[in-house]
């Protein structure tokens, strides 16, 4: 498995987003494996699970299309998805991801696929 090169609050930097909280990182940045966040209304779920994603990928420890995604309410889905792939197409064409891939390799990745997002 591939070590972690970027941190949460590096990618969101090097996407023009606001930093995460500590306890958002710890989610974001959490071992592989099954992980339970309890997190109230406005907590912050939908805009934690898209960075999860993003950083995944920007890491090498997914690829796009091995994703998905399941929220509660279609609203949730279609804002995660419209972070998602926002936030990929940023990181595409970052400066953060030429300095961890000059060869291009994970952008091409990046690009070619995309991940599944839908409701329960």
């Amino acid at each position: 498995m591939t070590t972690p090169a970027v941190s949460a609050a590096r990618l969101a930097e090097a996407l023009g987003q606001h930093p995460p909280t500590d306890e958002q990182a710890a989610v974001i940045e959490a071992p592989m494996g099954p992980v339970l966040v309890v997190a109230g209304a406005g907590a912050g779920k939908t805009e934690t699970m898209a960075a999860r994603v993003v950083w995944l990928v920007a890491n090498g420890l997914v690829e796009p299309e091995q994703v998905l995604g399941l929220t509660f309410t279609r609203k949730a889905a279609q804002q995660l998805t419209a972070r998602i792939r926002t936030r990929l197409a940023k990181l595409a064409g970052s400066a953060l991801i030429r300095d961890l891939d000059p060869e291009g390799g994970l952008r091409a990745r990046i690009l070619a696929g995309e991940p599944e997002v839908g409701t329960y």
